[in-house]
């Protein structure tokens, strides 16, 4: 009687733990409203995750990007975020100066995605300008904004009034 309630215990926790691992592979193998990589829209539908981060300010010393430099100036950043999305580019910033300075010349910014090796000069995709506040906030909402299906090392570059050979921003962190 021993014998049988062990091997029945045994065949119910390997029972137990092949559910749970099929139940694991399953929801890693088909993504959804849960998996990391997307999000839930109001219909219903998934969309593709491509980033979520938080932006650094440019300073002079940083290294060029896809053959774009940094500012002239070094900029602070009080509060950024990006999220690039299947429906489009979400773009924050708050505080985004150049200390002592404010904005200076700088009214309005603008926000490329840049895709792959560093060699690559086009951005995948750019937005149009939007004003720059004098306390440094904007915020860019661009639906029209199209990530290409593969995008592998995605970088997104905040340009100072359209200048798309400079960024004054970078997806990324700064201690």
């Amino acid at each position: 009687m021993r014998r049988i309630k062990a091997t029945m215990s045994t065949a119910l926790v390997a029972g137990i733990a092949t559910l749970l691992t099929v139940s694991a592979t399953n929801a890693l193998a088909s993504p959804g409203a849960h998996h990391p990589r997307t999000r839930g829209t109001r219909a219903g539908h998934a969309r593709m995750m491509l980033i979520d981060a938080s932006l650094a300010p440019s300073m002079t010393a940083d290294p060029m990007f896809h053959h774009v430099g940094p500012g002239a100036k070094p900029w602070k950043l009080a509060h950024g975020t990006v999220m690039v999305t299947s429906a489009g580019l979400n773009l924050h910033v708050n505080g985004l100066l150049i200390p002592g300075v404010g904005t200076g010349p700088v009214k309005t910014i603008s926000a490329s995605l840049y895709c792959g090796a560093d060699m690559t000069m086009k951005a995948a995709a750019t937005s149009p300008q939007v004003a720059l506040s004098s306390k440094g906030d904007a915020v860019i909402e661009d639906r029209s904004f199209m990530a290409p299906a593969t995008c592998l090392a995605p970088v997104v570059l905040v340009h100072p009034n359209g200048v798309l050979t400079s960024y004054i921003a970078v997806s990324g962190a700064r201690p």
